[in-house]
């Protein structure tokens, strides 16, 4: 019991650290109320030991505030050749049995009790958390966004990562900017749309940000919210992860089970937190899930045995997500489209065999998620080839393959990073970008450009703005990419 009380008393910070954050921009239908209680078995005792820590805990988080970090030097990640990097309203009851027992029940309890608690008292905060159950409202479909995944993956369009951020591997706030970024402001993704970016992925680093029941920290979870509501407002359309979490949800048979109570966890806060938010926010369950530190971290054989097993449990982690998120029963989550990765997100594990898509509840909301830093030699090996001309085009025949395993049968596809470092070699890199996005785009493919800020000749440096000045480093390269779009009738912006 008395973990569960410290549990709650946790989470029940999150909302109400939310709200301090300033968001005036409610994301919920003005007409509606959402209320989802928890069945939580709580003794009259019980329930003046929460009420009396949800004041001290309510207190604190008001008081949280973001600070500032100190800049090093970001990590990067070389990888081997043969690597591509990087319907209606209903009412049902809450509380998934797939969710781990304490983070089930505390964070569907947290967002009324705090809302209350923070508008009311802290002794009707606590009366809210341990009713028994009530139902949880499910808002229809939206309209107008995209009839199912392959529509909504064509219309991401020319999307942008926010790198090396909010992925960066720290603890605290200052993590954010821990990797030589600087903290992220409105400023600067209102600028991306400017550009002509039609979409962001929000790469999320949370394993360095919970407890050890898998409680997101509250402060960490309103920023992560408040960088969202950034691109919500400006119409960006926005991909939310999992980043480096892959040691949480390490894909081997031995680590199965802590990894899917990890899935099961973290998305269970993320998409209730974020529930309200409609469609033009795609969760996307994992980034590049691998067995690291062994021989065949990013390669292996088709037929290997072991690298094998490790897409089977990334199927089944991947079902894990998407039952998580739709068994909530709240908001937009019953028609959210899900984003999924095969093993380290290579179309090559993605075209195994092995690697299948999950089930759903719902038709036409999933889209698969891969990197391709593509070809390997030209777009991340330093010691690879410069020089690029439409001869080359074939080297990028993983689109067209893609496209007859998945698009064909009903699944969107997504390109969440793509790329070539900076080898001085501009003029190349400007006629890839092109062949590149006009390719994909004719498939429906929508391709994210990884921007980890790095500009200096070498490898992995993806950097395209400049987010201190908000310039663009290389103008002819993204008007490269965004051209693919436009020629492919998917227009976007012309770049600032």
């Amino acid at each position: 019991m008395k973990k569960l009380i410290s549990i709650l008393c946790s989470l029940l910070i999150i909302t109400a650290s939310v709200a301090s954050c300033g968001n005036n921009n409610e994301k919920k239908d003005n007409n509606t109320t959402t209320t989802t209680k928890a069945s939580v078995s709580v003794t009259s005792e019980d329930t003046a030991k929460v009420a009396e820590n949800t004041t001290t805990t309510t207190s604190a988080a008001d008081e949280s505030t973001d600070s500032p970090a100190s800049s090093s030097e970001s990590e990067t990640t070389a990888k081997p050749e043969e690597t591509t990097k990087e319907t209606s309203a209903s009412e049902t009851t809450a509380a998934p049995e797939t969710t781990s027992e304490t983070t089930k029940a505390t964070t569907e309890a947290t967002t009324e009790a705090t809302t209350e608690a923070t508008t009311k008292t802290t002794t009707e905060a606590t009366t809210t958390t341990t009713a028994s159950t009530t139902t949880a409202e499910v808002k229809p479909a939206s309209t107008g966004i995209a009839k199912n995944s392959i529509d909504m993956a064509a219309n991401l369009k020319l999307g942008w990562n926010l790198g090396n951020t909010l992925d960066a591997t720290g603890n605290g706030l200052n993590s954010e900017t821990s990797w030589g970024q600087p903290k992220t402001t409105k400023e600067l993704i209102q600028y991306i749309k400017k550009c002509g970016f039609t979409s962001i992925r929000i790469p999320v680093s949370w394993s360095n940000h919970v407890d050890d029941d898998n409680v997101i920290d509250a402060a960490w979870m309103a920023r992560v919210k408040e960088v969202v509501d950034y691109a919500y407002d400006s119409g960006l359309y926005i991909i939310l992860n999992s980043h480096h979490d892959c040691d949480r949800y390490y894909p081997s048979d031995e680590n199965y089970d802590k990894a899917s109570e990890y899935i099961r966890d973290v998305w269970y806060q993320i998409s209730y937190q974020f529930a309200d938010y409609d469609e033009r926010l795609i969760f996307e369950s994992m980034n590049e899930p691998r067995l690291t530190g062994t021989n065949i971290e990013w390669w292996f054989q088709s037929n290997d045995a072991k690298g094998v097993a490790a897409i089977k449990n990334i199927v089944k982690l991947n079902q894990v997500f998407v039952d998580t998120v739709r068994k909530q029963n709240k908001g937009y989550n019953n028609t959210r489209f899900l984003m999924v990765p095969s093993y380290a997100a290579s179309p090559d594990f993605a075209l195994n065999s092995a690697f299948e898509m999950p089930t759903d509840t719902i038709s036409g909301k999933l889209i698969v998620s891969v990197h391709a830093y593509s070809p390997y030699d030209f777009a991340m090996n330093k010691n690879g080839y410069t020089e690029w001309n439409s001869s080359r085009k074939n080297e990028l025949g993983f689109i067209r393959r893609l496209d007859q395993k998945f698009i064909q049968k009903g699944y969107g596809v997504v390109i969440g990073e793509f790329g070539a470092t900076n080898k001085n070699n501009l003029e190349d890199r400007c006629a890839w970008a092109k062949d590149y996005t006009s390719l994909a785009a004719s498939y429906g493919i929508s391709c994210f450009l990884w921007d980890n800020g790095g500009i200096k000749v070498g490898e992995e440096n993806f950097g395209m703005i400049d987010r201190n000045s908000l310039k663009v480093y290389f103008p002819e390269l993204l008007e490269a990419y965004l051209s693919g779009y436009a020629e492919s009738g998917q227009n976007n912006q012309a770049a600032a």
